[in-house]
């Protein structure tokens, strides 16, 4: 064989290993971004509202079971598998509980049209690969199919809360009393918070700006019956006009964002371009991140 050939086949070698290299280095897995919440819908799949009501019932059952429950929407996988995508994400953010290992991720990519439930090591008895496939092919996938993400996503995470809500419950029981009203007063605040999302997002994309005098005019008449006419006709009083001026200045931001082609803000519901607080929209901390949890490589995936 003459040099000339052998110089040529250590050149393809050559060339052929460095494509192979590029290759896995353009594959590898890419953080999409640290969380915000439990819903951190980067690709915006979601609506505002369904959103903010499905963050409210994932923070409520980690206190319940303190298992936790993250859904993670992506515009693309960058040429990875989705398997191999939710495992690495999975890690990242460390999904459940350190000892217990009680997480699950359900993960979707919008532009390969795939999803992945990805289940921890301390839930993989309680939802197994055939629930995790029947959930994906019988709720998210005909429910996607007809581009109504919104069903897919929490029909699928009600069939995964059913499945795991009996694991790892806390032993410790706090006694009643004082905890009790703790916990009230947190679930009310929770309650109005995410309630305060939802409603500005409705009024900032409705065209009149009187919705929001009527919302405080009948939020008054409500604080009748349950207090006094006189405390209702004070209320109807004040947040008549706040109402008007509420809605005013959400319409008016939105009406702005919306021409400038940029971001909404978390308070009118906007999804973000970066990290997301509660809801969507920008950092607005509070999400004091996941348990350090590990995954087993459990669950199923599937397309739509």
């Amino acid at each position: 064989m003459s040099n000339k050939n052998k110089n040529s086949k250590k050149i393809l070698l050559t060339a052929t290993i460095f494509s192979l290299f590029g290759a896995f280095s353009v594959n590898a897995y890419s953080s999409p971004d640290a969380p915000s919440g439990f819903v951190n819908d980067f690709a915006q799949m979601m609506s505002a509202s369904a959103r903010a009501q499905l963050e409210i019932k994932l923070v409520q059952f980690e206190k319940d079971t303190t298992n936790e429950i993250s859904v993670v929407t992506i515009n693309n996988l960058g040429g990875d598998t989705i398997e191999n995508f939710a495992e690495k994400l999975f890690k990242e953010w460390g999904i459940g509980k350190d000892k217990n290992d009680n997480g699950v991720l359900l993960l979707i990519a919008k532009e390969e049209r795939q999803m992945r439930i990805e289940v921890g090591y301390g839930l993989e008895g309680a939802l197994t690969d055939a629930q995790s496939y029947w959930i994906i092919q019988n709720i998210m996938r005909p429910a996607f199919q007809q581009n109504d993400y919104d069903a897919g996503i929490v029909g699928a995470i009600d069939k995964i809360i059913a499945a795991t809500k009996g694991e790892y419950v806390p032993s410790q029981k706090p006694s009643a009393g004082k905890t009790w009203n703790l916990k009230s007063i947190e679930n009310l605040l929770f309650f109005i918070f995410f309630a305060f999302i939802w409603l500005a997002a409705i009024l900032a994309r409705s065209k009149s700006w009187w919705a929001g005098g009527v919302v405080g005019a009948i939020i008054g008449v409500i604080l009748i019956f349950v207090f006094s006419a006189v405390i209702g006709a004070v209320a109807i009083l004040i947040l008549t006009p706040l109402g008007f001026l509420f809605d005013y200045i959400v319409s008016k931001n939105y009406q702005k964002h919306k021409s400038a082609g940029t971001n909404f803000p978390w308070w009118i519901g906007g999804f973000g371009g970066g990290r997301r607080g509660f809801g969507g929209g920008s950092s607005g901390g509070g999400f004091g991140g996941f348990g350090g949890g590990s995954s087993g490589g459990g669950g199923s995936s599937g397309s739509w």
